[in-house]
């Protein structure tokens, strides 16, 4: 299986049985998927980075930081992931609104809600725009938010994922660059095209991206201003 193919959901609740039914009834509904639990939006948010989950269900009551503020920090770094609150209460329709949740889900889970949130997901999954390359033959599309960053050595790229992986194919980054937004992508050395989601500052002083995940990436001289202007920018969305 591709990483393209992964399915990767995050379920955030502080009850255990909440968080066993809900990773029971997904693997029943979608065979194959991962799942990975989580007991608070502390943890959760520690361990997040944009483009890695395909779905995040949220627990709105929990003790400390509450489903709500855990899901308005993820909307502040991941502008599109499909997340679903699941409640034992319906007060919370207008946060829901403001963070463009995509579905409530009443305790205890309905399996038949659980698996529409699955498809809906899985849809919205699919229609994402990406960047398609050909990797052993074989084209492949990777939604913009799982490329942290493209690099190109020779004739070879690299191509270094949200989820820690790098894809390695014979090509062109200009190929790449052709592909991406301007206002969320940027050519910042004739080898590098870093996606600004998942840039953590800038060091002016070596003259790099510092990424999210702690790689860096290499911008040209004379690109500084434009690169510490259009993170500014994205960051202001």
């Amino acid at each position: 299986m591709s990483n393209s193919d992964v399915f990767r959901v995050a379920v955030c609740d502080d009850e255990m049985s909440q968080r066993r039914q809900l990773q029971f009834l997904i693997e029943k509904k979608r065979p194959g998927t991962i799942v990975e639990l989580f007991e608070s939006g502390e943890e959760f948010l520690s361990s997040f980075r944009p483009g890695f989950y395909d779905l995040i269900f949220m627990d709105l009551l929990m003790p400390g930081m509450g489903g709500v503020d855990a899901t308005s920090k993820i909307r502040s770094i991941d502008a599109s992931v499909p997340i679903a609150f699941a409640t034992s209460s319906q007060d919370h329709a207008m946060d829901g609104y403001k963070n463009r949740v995509i579905r409530y889900l009443m305790k205890p889970f309905d399996p038949t809600e659980v698996g529409e949130v699955l498809i809906l997901a899985e849809q919205m999954k699919g229609s994402q725009g990406g960047i398609t390359l050909r990797i052993n033959g074989k084209d492949m599309t990777f939604s913009y938010e799982k490329v942290c960053y493209a690099e190109q050595n020779a004739h070879t790229l690299f191509l270094h994922m949200a989820n820690g992986a790098t894809l390695q194919l014979t090509g062109k980054l200009d190929d790449v660059e052709a592909q991406t937004p301007d206002d969320t992508f940027m050519r910042c050395h004739k080898s590098y095209l870093v996606n600004l989601a998942h840039v953590k500052s800038i060091d002016k002083e070596l003259q790099i991206f510092v990424m999210k995940d702690g790689d860096s990436v290499h911008i040209r001289r004379e690109s500084l201003r434009e690169a510490a202007r259009l993170l500014t920018e994205y960051s202001l969305k």
